[in-house]
């Protein structure tokens, strides 16, 4: 089961770098304006995949996936790390990012580090009890808070109507998320003492 958990990991984190980096890719009729509808729906699921909500809950995925506090924290930086480094190199592979992609954004590399504190909360989401609910809420209340956070509803008329409907429609589906994961969350028990693996 162990072997399980971390092949999952591996899984969701190509995954998601993968339909990250698919929903960035624009034609050139969307970007001459030709193909505003299709731009504005690409536009939106680009900015759902590419959410903090997104990326911050991957490690904490991963730790629910792997289930115990220290392996949670390696499962979180590693899910992290490796979605980027597929989501680089496959973008640089198939010509869509420079080479230069990889020293401009060095510091999300960085900031992956840190998901080893995002992991532990995967891990304890299993719980019963108080503790166990706060870390089934983290990700539901990201959704809720970064549309306004952002300012998803309020962007500015100077922008494009493509963008600014596709930054309403992230968020619009950012909130029902993050409404339907606190709704989960108080109907998730924890599995402590009922389950033990890894």
């Amino acid at each position: 089961m162990q072997r399980s958990g971390w092949t999952r990991v591996v899984i969701v984190s190509v995954v998601v770098a993968w339909a990250s980096l698919a929903s960035n890719i624009t034609t050139d009729a969307q970007m001459s304006g030709q193909a505003n509808v299709l731009k504005a729906a690409r536009m939106s699921v680009s900015m759902l995949l590419n959410s903090g909500t997104i990326w911050a809950g991957l490690p904490i995925l991963a730790g629910w996936l792997v289930r115990r506090p220290l392996p949670a924290a390696l499962a979180g930086v590693l899910s992290a790390e490796l979605a980027l480094v597929v989501h680089y190199a496959t973008g640089q592979l198939v010509g869509v990012f420079e080479p230069s992609i990889w020293r401009e954004n060095g510091s999300w590399f960085v900031m992956g580090l840190v998901c080893a504190l995002l992991g532990p909360i995967g891990a304890l989401a299993h719980r019963a009890g108080r503790v166990g609910l706060v870390a089934r809420l983290v990700v539901p209340a990201g959704a809720l808070a970064e549309p306004f956070v952002l300012g998803m509803f309020t962007r500015p008329h100077i922008l494009p109507w493509p963008d600014r409907l596709a930054s309403a429609v992230c968020g619009v589906a950012l909130v029902a998320a993050g409404i339907l994961g606190v709704l989960r969350a108080g109907m998730i028990r924890g599995t402590r003492g009922t389950r033990n693996v890894c």
